[in-house]
């Protein structure tokens, strides 16, 4: 990815020199964020000059497909400044892909004090910290660090971690090689525990439960924590050690997308339109079909008690927002105003300025409809040269006289509301506040979040509409 990455911003130096220093600023930004300003020294280092050589000798077929992905994006000065978009994506998160790329390449962060000794499973002071518990010490040490650079962040985590003493045993549950975690069908943590270098060249942790003790070695704020001459206790041995009392929060996780259908109550049993503040969108990007990057204007519902939910589906009467609040706290943060504007509190600790771009009204009951709308979402890697394209989309058509056709109903009902999504229909429907009560022919029923900003814009479930033309 390096190569390839520097290949391009070379390919665009030369065809569109107009956004040479464009793409050059994010290649360099990009370089700083993911740590790379030495990697190509430390990779010679740990294979040599000659295989490094022969390895850029073999690569390039894998740089003309680049350079013909790069082409299908369109002109240069169009496909030029998507790449500098691009760089700042996960596309190109070489930490995310690569966990602990330090430590496999032996340049891990390493404490200024006198090397430790290997870790003793029966040493007085070690105490035993669960991944959660740890992956909350980071997450508390990082949130005052929001603005911080990346190594700044690294250096202040590894910090802390060395503070808990030389060696720090921990307990989890080994689901990869050398990879320690705590997660369940609801949340992951958010920084894992990787053991490298095991003591004595001894096996890998097993997988399934462990206790491990080892010496910090690095901590990387996108990926975890780094252990080396890391040691697998017995049950014995790690029964002997004190248990750490750090307390675990809600910041320490990275909780999984739940299905919608959980939060769905029959009408009436969820959110009361006194409670709600009002719908405002912003500006934002995501990855279109093929990889794109586009602009786009998610909304987000605000509620009088100061708290606000980002991904609203459901007409909020018929949403349990209670159990997404426990379930998906990520979704949901803390408001306060700044002018016209919000500073938010996210669940998972980070911070947030909520620009506004517009203000969504709720529409009296029985406000009626007209015109045509489409949508189409998707995603895939063709922009980038792979060769995955997903794409979907859907239209309404909506009549005055309160019919309507076109939408997605499933077999899946709750509360006789459908909430699967198969097969094109057409039915009535009935606009009330922030919801919209679609029912279908056959007697099936949704009732989704519904918003319009203007007659150019609609907001259906948790997608936008724009009129079919």
């Amino acid at each position: 990815m390096y190569v390839g990455a520097t290949y391009l911003k070379d390919l665009c130096a030369k065809r569109d020199p107009a956004s040479a220093a464009k793409v050059g600023q994010a290649y360099a930004a990009w370089i700083k964020t993911q740590n790379l300003g030495n990697f190509e020294a430390q990779v010679s280092q740990k294979v040599g000059k000659e295989r490094l050589a022969q390895l850029r000798a073999n690569m390039g077929e894998s740089l003309q497909s680049l350079d013909t992905a790069l082409q299908k994006l369109g002109p240069a000065n169009k496909a030029c400044p998507a790449l500098a978009a691009q760089l700042s994506s996960e596309t190109f998160d070489v930490r995310r892909q690569v966990p602990n790329l330090g430590a496999v390449l032996g340049t891990g962060a390493q404490s200024g004090a006198a090397p430790a000794p290997r870790p003793a499973a029966s040493s007085a002071n070690v105490a035993v910290y669960s991944v959660a518990q740890l992956s909350s010490l980071m997450a508390q040490t990082l949130a005052p660090l929001a603005k911080a650079s990346g190594q700044q962040q690294d250096a202040a985590g590894l910090k802390k971690l060395q503070s808990l003493g030389t060696v720090i045993a921990v307990s989890g549950t080994t689901q990869r090689s050398r990879s320690i975690t705590q997660e369940d069908d609801r949340r992951a943590p958010r920084f894992d525990v990787y053991c490298y270098d095991m003591a004595k060249d001894a096996p890998n942790p097993p997988k399934g439960p462990v206790t491990v003790a080892g010496r910090v070695r690095e901590f990387d704020h996108d990926t975890g924590i780094t252990l080396d001459t890391c040691v697998v206790l017995s049950a014995a041995q790690a029964g002997q050690l004190k248990k750490s009392t750090v307390a675990v929060v809600d910041a320490a996780w990275r909780f999984k997308a739940q299905p919608a259908e959980k939060f769905l109550v029959a009408a009436g049993q969820g959110l009361k339109d006194s409670e709600i503040l009002g719908a405002y969108m912003e500006q934002s990007t995501g990855i279109g079909v093929g990889g794109m990057v586009l602009t786009t204007y998610p909304v987000s519902l605000f509620l009088k008690d100061g708290t606000v939910y980002n991904d609203p589906y459901w007409a909020p009467g018929s949403f349990n927002y209670k159990l997404s609040r426990q379930l998906e706290p990520q979704k949901w943060g803390k408001w306060t105003r700044q002018g016209n504007n919000f500073l938010i509190r996210w669940g998972d600790g980070d911070t947030d300025t909520f620009e506004v771009e517009g203000t969504l009204k709720a529409l009296p009951a029985g406000t009626k409809l007209s015109g045509a709308f489409q949508t189409i979402s998707g995603g895939g890697t063709t922009a980038l040269g792979g060769d995955v394209m997903v794409a979907g989309g859907g239209n309404y058509a909506f009549q005055p006289d309160g019919t309507f056709s076109g939408g997605r109903f499933g077999s899946v009902s709750s509360s006789n509301v459908a909430a699967g999504s198969t097969r094109k229909i057409g039915g009535t429907y009935v606009v009330s506040g922030y919801g919209i009560t679609l029912k279908a022919t056959g007697g099936q029923e949704q009732r989704l979040f519904f918003a319009r900003y203007d007659k150019d814009l609609l907001y259906i479930g948790g997608s936008s509409y724009t009129p079919d033309r």
